[in-house]
């Protein structure tokens, strides 16, 4: 039972990560100052600032953020171009939308690695087929 929370927390983890990577990658891409990157919710547990970013692991594993800079209409502006809403619809979507590309490509480049592990021999060879329930 508890192997099985840990590595659902595991797996969990992972899929925030790589969603919440790509919002990152994207908005440093664009010239947007990231404040947070944040793995969980809650109070830091651990964490680094390098630049202006502050990097940490927060204690509830059931989320993520990526705060930036001029994220919302309620943080306080200053027009300065580094600024999330200073930036055009279409990059502020290529921002928002690179969470579930990630995700996306992690689940190919997963399936990928899982398929080319493939068999040696085909499973209908080894066993006949089965029809019904006996």
């Amino acid at each position: 039972m508890l192997l099985t929370i840990v590595a659902f927390v595991f797996v969990l983890g992972v899929l925030i990560f790589v969603h919440e990577l790509g919002h990152f990658l994207m908005a440093r891409w664009l010239g947007v100052r990231v404040i947070t990157f944040s793995l969980g919710f809650g109070p830091k547990l651990v964490g680094f600032r390098r630049g202006e970013t502050e990097y940490r692991v927060s204690a509830v594993p059931l989320g993520g953020y990526v705060k930036m800079a001029g994220e919302t209409p309620d943080d306080p502006r200053t027009g300065k171009t580094d600024e999330f809403l200073s930036k055009t619809r279409w990059q502020r979507f290529q921002v928002f939308i690179m969470g579930p590309v990630m995700n996306i490509v992690l689940a190919v480049v997963l399936m990928w690695v899982v398929l080319m592990q493939g068999d040696r021999e085909y499973s209908f060879l080894q066993r006949p087929a089965k029809i019904g329930a006996s």
